[in-house]
């Protein structure tokens, strides 16, 4: 692919720049949790945001060396959230060849899916076979933190809809918890690294698990939900258009948000 460093630089810099501050005037876009806590987004880092994921849709669309496949898979329920995380959502074949599928009732956030895509495929391409699983998680962190931002795109700019198990996404990458939240939710692409990484930061997934309890009192971390194997429902079915339907770039913001 012909991903540019520099698309991947704007995305991570934007991604690891993210933290929970206080609203004021300047702040335009919130997330609300259920436990009455709230990220506040400014205007210019929603902005960055979308000319990052509009930058990662038109690679996936004009890349010759890419073959894709989209399609809307079943609706995911907020009680058992496993197949709308990308890495169940999203089968990466090589470093070319993806097949995304969208759950029904999150299609309004195919540009967080397409993002994840993308920057994982590139992942694929550049991997060194011998890293360590420090630098695998580290890889991985930033793909999935560009999930979140198509995510929080979605959410402020292109209505989509609230779905709890993602937002969370958005105050776990805030609290600093986004490695741990990684290696215990059964993200493929880490293969053994999640468990060897686990082991070797067991101080990161207590503080993850403490800060889990005490954010969201008597609710279980998703990777202890119980639930299918990751997407079946998605692997199995590859019927879509050849091209994503609706590209980011060619959808109207709503009043006021950046366009």
């Amino acid at each position: 692919m012909y991903l540019t460093r520099s698309i991947i630089a704007a995305g991570l810099l934007m991604s690891g720049g993210l933290v929970a501050s206080p609203r004021s005037a300047a702040a335009q876009y919130k997330l609300d949790s259920p436990s009455g806590e709230e990220l506040v987004f400014h205007r210019d880092q929603v902005r960055t945001m979308l000319d990052t994921t509009r930058a990662l849709f038109q690679n996936l669309v004009e890349d010759p060396a890419v073959l894709y496949r989209t399609g809307v898979g079943t609706s995911v329920p907020e009680d058992n959230p496993t197949d709308a995380y990308p890495w169940n959502a999203i089968e990466v074949r090589n470093d070319s060849v993806a097949v995304i599928q969208t759950p029904n009732n999150l299609r309004e956030a195919d540009r967080a899916y397409y993002n994840y895509a993308v920057l994982r495929m590139a992942e694929v391409r550049s991997g060194d076979p011998d890293a360590t699983c420090d630098v695998l998680m580290d890889a991985e962190v930033g793909v999935v933190s560009s999930f979140v931002d198509g995510w929080i795109v979605a959410r402020m700019l292109f209505g989509g809809p609230a779905f709890e198990p993602l937002d969370r996404l958005a105050f776990i990458r805030a609290a600093g918890h986004l490695p741990a939240f990684i290696a215990v939710s059964d993200d493929p692409s880490l293969g053994v690294c999640a468990d060897e990484w686990a082991d070797a930061h067991a101080a990161d997934i207590a503080a993850y698990r403490s800060w889990h309890d005490e954010t969201y009192r008597g609710e279980p971390l998703a990777a202890d939900q119980s639930g299918p194997e990751p997407s079946e429902a998605a692997r199995s079915s590859e019927s879509g258009s050849a091209k994503p339907a609706g590209d980011p770039a060619g959808e109207a913001s709503p009043a006021g948000a950046p366009n």
